[in-house]
């Protein structure tokens, strides 16, 4: 279980990429219970099987609202995203920045303030340049954004853990809800809502040594998605 940073074109993107818990502020973690007491079937299923239960079931959504954050060498790191099927747009706050991301029909753009570019070694008259500008991203770095997709982060997720993930499973509430919960032997949790027919993760808490929280909700909920109009393209930038 883990929560990875994937650098792409000079910018740090959070990417969830493992299987824990997660608690959300202002939201409990869920009372469990022990899985005999339980009649769930998906509480009856190992840790694996639960994991991929979810996985499969977030897939089959199409869409979802992901919200985490992320503490690593004394900072905090933040996102806020919307994933649906292959297009994705929202925030993600790296060392009190915050930029925003649209990711669609496989291009990515990039809006962010002066100092985010200027601190990755753009000259100061370019990054001013794009101060509150969209920017259309080279092709080769819209590749790694897909990773940021609904798809994408699935696929991560069971690249990450898949028949591998050992634990103890419980049975529990969150919100009133019942939920199933898969703990490993660090502590990290994954708690994934005990509905037959939408067992869908909605929890992760990362308790490595990049501390790590996420929130999934409203799922298969779609909005519009759609490109900036009028874009910075880094190629022309200067010219």
């Amino acid at each position: 279980m883990r929560i990875q940073r994937l650098a792409t074109a000079g910018a740090a993107v959070l990417l969830l990429a493992g299987c824990g818990g997660s608690e959300d502020a202002g939201t409990a973690a869920p009372a469990t219970t022990t899985a005999a007491e339980s009649a769930s079937s998906l509480a009856d299923q190992d840790a694996a099987e639960v994991v991929d239960t979810a996985f499969g079931a977030l897939e089959e959504a199409g869409a979802a609202h992901v919200v985490g954050s992320m503490e690593e060498g004394g900072t905090t790191q933040e996102l806020d995203l919307q994933l649906q099927g292959e297009d994705a747009q929202g925030t993600i706050t790296m060392d009190g920045a915050t930029v925003e991301l649209v990711y669609t029909a496989g291009t990515a753009y990039v809006r962010a303030p002066a100092d985010f570019w200027a601190s990755f070694g753009m000259p100061a008259e370019f990054a001013g340049q794009l101060e509150g500008q969209w920017v259309l991203m080279p092709e080769e770095a819209a590749g790694s954004f897909s990773t940021l997709t609904l798809s994408g982060l699935v696929q991560e997720l069971r690249a990450s853990g898949g028949s591998d993930i050992t634990g103890e499973v419980t049975s529990g509430e969150l919100d009133g809800e019942p939920v199933v919960v898969v703990t490993q032997d660090d502590g990290s949790t994954l708690t994934v809502a005990d509905d037959e027919d939408a067992p869908y993760p909605l929890l992760i808490e990362d308790k490595g040594d990049a501390p790590a929280t996420v929130r999934f909700s409203e799922f298969g909920e779609t909005v519009e998605i759609t490109a900036p109009e009028n874009p910075v393209d880094l190629n022309t930038l200067g010219g």
